[in-house]
């Protein structure tokens, strides 16, 4: 009896590892869904391992419209006009960032320090050195704007689960 018993409960464990698991599967899934529909566009891709691809040159009138509209976001704006008034096919829009430093490892990297890309004066001064860290990222992605006001990223997520699984796409692509 004992060892039926305890062979029901190692089962049962078993079960909930395996369920835990698979959740946890599900959240990333949906994290890299989140990513791609709402960071991937300005940040290109964190699973690819090669370079990024050529750097997007938007006309300088999108790029003003981006920065000067009051919570306007790359997502805002079709991905097919964007890639028409950029003269890129579309398929290669969300690896090429135009924006934004890739996020490729950026659990554990200093904030302010992806070569190659020009960060405003505001983040630097404000953000330069600090780790980015799942606390920090949290933060930052709630709303940019409130923690340094000024700078060029107006995309802000007020969803907790979605800054969630978004963090944890991050995560396992760091």
């Amino acid at each position: 009896m004992e060892r039926r018993s305890a062979a029901i409960a190692i089962s049962l464990a078993l079960n909930v590892v395996a369920a835990a698991a698979q959740a946890g599967d599900l959240d990333l899934e949906q994290g890299e869904k989140l990513y791609t529909s709402q960071c991937k566009i300005c940040h290109g891709s964190v699973s690819q391992q090669t370079g990024l691809g050529v750097p997007l040159r938007l006309p300088a009138s999108v790029q003003l419209a981006m920065h000067q509209l009051p919570g306007t976001t790359a997502r805002d704006f079709p991905v097919r006009l964007v890639s028409d008034l950029a003269g890129t096919p579309a398929d290669t829009v969300a690896f090429a960032p135009p924006f934004g430093p890739h996020l490729r490892g950026i659990i554990g990297r200093p904030a302010g320090t992806v070569e190659g890309f020009a960060y405003s004066s505001t983040f630097l001064k404000t953000l330069k050195g600090m780790e980015w860290t799942e606390a920090a990222l949290n933060v930052w992605i709630t709303s940019p704007q409130a923690w340094v006001p000024g700078v060029y990223m107006f995309y802000k997520q007020p969803d907790a689960e979605i800054r969630r699984k978004i963090i944890l796409y991050l995560k396992a692509n760091s």
